[in-house]
């Protein structure tokens, strides 16, 4: 059995390979950068075909494990609006990815890949604010209201 550490090292590894390859792939869906554009969308569809694997692998404990979203908003240990992203995150990179590779010898998906595509990055957006007011934005509200309790005391 892998550690926690190395668990979560190549955890954080695998999610730079897919969030670089969307970046390339997004970045590069011109005529002029087609074939970079092919590359890192087929390393994003590698990046989740190899994600699902080991997920469907992974112990009941391990961070592999695929996200298992939960009606109930309340839950012990992590928020679950983290599963329900994960999850959303993975079927739609994985589909634009897979439309994508299909559209290579099937031209009428390429509008539904590029579809896809576009809708993926306003929810890696969603995803991006939603991380960083969980980590970031509790804390500057629990100081904010600090501050103006401290400034109500004072006068």
């Amino acid at each position: 059995m892998i550690g926690p550490k190395l668990q979560l090292a190549a955890l954080r590894f695998w999610h730079a390979w897919l969030a670089g390859g969307f970046v390339v792939a997004w970045a590069t869906a011109d005529e002029d950068t087609y074939a970079m554009h092919l590359f890192a969308g087929y390393a994003v569809l590698a990046a989740i075909v190899l994600r699902l694997l080991v997920g469907l692998m992974a112990g009941k404990t391990s961070l592999w494990r695929l996200p298992r979203p939960r009606l109930a908003w309340v839950s012990k240990g992590r928020n679950p609006l983290f599963a329900w992203f994960a999850a959303l995150l993975l079927g739609l990179i994985g589909l634009a990815a897979l439309l994508g590779a299909l559209a290579d010898g099937l031209p009428w998906l390429e509008h539904l890949h590029e579809a896809i595509s576009n809708l993926s990055l306003w929810v890696i957006f969603g995803h991006v604010a939603f991380i960083a007011f969980f980590f970031g934005g509790k804390r500057l509200i629990s100081r904010l209201s600090q501050n103006l309790a401290f400034k109500e005391k004072t006068t």
